[in-house]
């Protein structure tokens, strides 16, 4: 809030104020105002004293600006004539007065972000977000990267600018990542693995860097093409889409028929499989019935010969009326009788013969 002017000339009339405290957690000299101390000492009755009295008090309020608090979320780099000299924990701590010590705070637990491309406080424009991917097309991405300070004396003293290296280091390895991935990928089913491999490989560069920052996570906002092309990329990704429709229909008609065709395909082996016993079997049977006929003919080769004629007849003629009529009892049959009907056949078979 800015200061009103008649109060600053105020304070400049009554005489110079004390040294401001430095920025960015440092703290500086904190020495008290000596020309108000002796003109108050003055009036007091003490204009004769020699100013040697007051060294001591000088000294004292000197020694005690070096006491500082270090909070629980933070870490107390103590600097010795600009040079590091040691981390204090947190609680009252003490340090030799300046210009001799300085102490720089750093919060090593808070977790920090910035955004690239735009988003979510990102300074940066399309040029950085702009990036050329491994088929050659360009893509604006936004992305933010979560981080905290892993190493505070690292954090302060080896990087210059360790939010500016790091944001840097950042794009550099979404290029490298965007660079290795088509932008199909990167617009679908890609995203999960582009974050992680970004998160990997800047944290790597952090290592490479000595920079004590820890990455927890690159998040990625947005992953479009750049607006003069967006026409033609649909019209892409839509024949794109077309041709995997027709490869998942004709997958889903395969996928139908396949299963039909090896059913029909299983049936007839099946079939096969069942002829093929039963031919055996038949062909099994037969020759046994064959054996056995052979040892019937050996011993009666005659009644054998008669059965296998009738029975070969039987075959050759199965839907003729077949009769059959031999001995002396069927040499007087007429043919004129019907024989069709056996009822009608005279008794000759079972009549005896005369004897006369």
């Amino acid at each position: 809030m800015p200061m009103d002017w008649e109060e600053w000339q105020k304070k400049r009339q009554k005489g110079p104020s004390a040294p401001r405290k430095p920025e960015n957690g440092e703290d500086g000299p904190q020495l008290p105002n000596f020309n108000n101390l002796l003109s108050k000492f003055r009036k007091s009755g003490g204009s004769k004293a020699p100013v040697w009295i007051l060294l001591p008090i000088i000294v004292a309020l000197w020694l005690l600006s070096g006491f500082f608090t270090v909070e629980p979320y933070e870490r107390g780099l103590v600097k010795r004539f600009g040079q590091y000299s040691k981390s204090v924990e947190e609680g009252l701590r003490y340090h030799l007065p300046w210009p001799i010590e300085t102490v720089i705070k750093v919060n090593y637990t808070q977790t920090r972000q910035f955004g690239v491309g735009g988003d979510r406080g990102g300074i940066g424009g399309l040029d950085e977000a702009t990036m050329l991917t491994n088929d050659e097309n360009i893509v604006n991405i936004q992305f933010v990267v979560q981080y905290k300070v892993d190493d505070p004396v690292a954090y302060a003293f080896h990087i210059y600018d360790p939010e500016k290296t790091i944001r840097d280091a950042a794009i550099s390895a979404m290029r490298e990542v965007i660079g290795r991935n088509t932008i199909y990928g990167a617009l679908t089913d890609k995203r999960a693995s582009i974050q992680n491999d970004t998160r990997e490989t800047l944290q790597a560069m952090m290592a490479k860097y000595d920079t004590g920052l820890m990455v927890n996570n690159v998040e990625l906002q947005d992953v479009h093409v750049p607006a003069d092309v967006i026409q033609a990329f649909k019209d892409v990704t839509s024949a794109r889409e077309d041709s995997e429709r027709f490869v998942n229909e004709a997958r889903g008609y395969r996928n139908n028929k396949l299963p039909e065709a090896e059913a029909k395909a299983y049936a007839v082996i099946a079939q096969a499989q069942a002829y093929k016993a039963e031919r055996i079997n038949i062909a099994k049977g037969d020759a046994a019935r064959f054996t056995a006929l052979l040892l019937e003919y050996r011993k009666s080769p005659e009644v054998t010969r008669q059965r296998l004629i009738l029975e070969t007849m039987d075959k050759v003629l199965p839907n003729v009326d077949k009769y059959l009529i031999g001995g002396k009892s069927g040499q007087g049959v007429l043919p004129l009788l019907g024989l069709n009907n056996p009822l009608t056949l005279p008794q000759l078979a079972t009549s005896p013969p005369n004897s006369n």
